[in-house]
């Protein structure tokens, strides 16, 4: 059971005490953030926050659960609690409180000969050459599909490029996938493969979903005589 839009404008104006919560729909279901970091889920109707300690230690009667399969067990927390206004802003802030700070990797300095001079303009063709976080290897499967510009990846969104991608190359890892996230939102892949990873599962496995029930049913096989 999809979380309805209603639920979800109830759970945002609890934690509007904060004016730092937001919500990103996903497939049906929605990811929590705080201060633009994800904090947890909202999935059929029951709010999954990250397991944390401290938060943990704010829970009368901690439940744990996946938010969906496959996933790692969050803090589980029904809507009979989400009237407690301040203890659920105070759970959420001391969710966000308890990640680890993020990571910004080193950009290495380029040394003065390698610079490419000022003037030089780059081919069209090379749209792809210059995202961040795509290698030959993952630029060639997405040519494969027909993903070769920006405008093209930025309209379908990493998940649909990445599920295209897989279909045609089931060798195609997730790294693949942190990559595209992170080639559209500019962040390293280790940061999206850390802070996005459960939001970006949630929204493939609904993606996969979806093209399962969109496929023509089978017609049944005809018997044949004396079979």
């Amino acid at each position: 059971m999809a979380t309805s839009q209603s639920t979800m404008d109830f759970l945002l104006d609890i934690l509007s005490d904060s004016k730092q919560v937001s919500a990103r729909r996903m497939f049906g279901e929605y990811c929590l953030y705080y201060a633009g970091r994800p904090v947890g889920l909202v999935c059929d109707e029951k709010l999954y926050l990250k397991p944390s300690l401290t938060g943990k230690s704010l829970m009368k009667f901690p439940d744990e659960g996946a938010p969906f399969p496959g996933a790692r067990p969050h803090l589980r927390i029904s809507p009979d609690d989400w009237d407690d206004r301040n203890w659920m802003n105070a759970l959420v802030r001391a969710t966000f409180d308890s990640l680890p700070p993020p990571k910004v990797p080193k950009v290495p300095k380029v040394p003065k000969a390698l610079k490419p001079p000022a003037q030089v303009k780059l081919p069209k063709t090379a749209d792809h050459a210059a995202l961040p976080n795509l290698g030959p290897k993952s630029r060639d499967m997405l040519a494969s599909v027909h993903i070769q510009t920006l405008a093209q990846l930025r309209k379908l969104g990493a998940v649909a490029a990445y599920a295209r991608v897989r279909k045609a190359h089931a060798k195609a890892s997730l790294n693949l996938l942190w990559a595209l996230e992170g080639a559209l939102s500019g962040l390293p892949w280790q940061v999206v493969a850390r802070e996005h990873r459960t939001s970006l599962l949630l929204a493939l496995e609904q993606q996969q979903q979806q093209q399962q029930q969109s496929k023509p049913p089978q017609p049944p096989k005809r018997k044949t005589k004396g079979g």
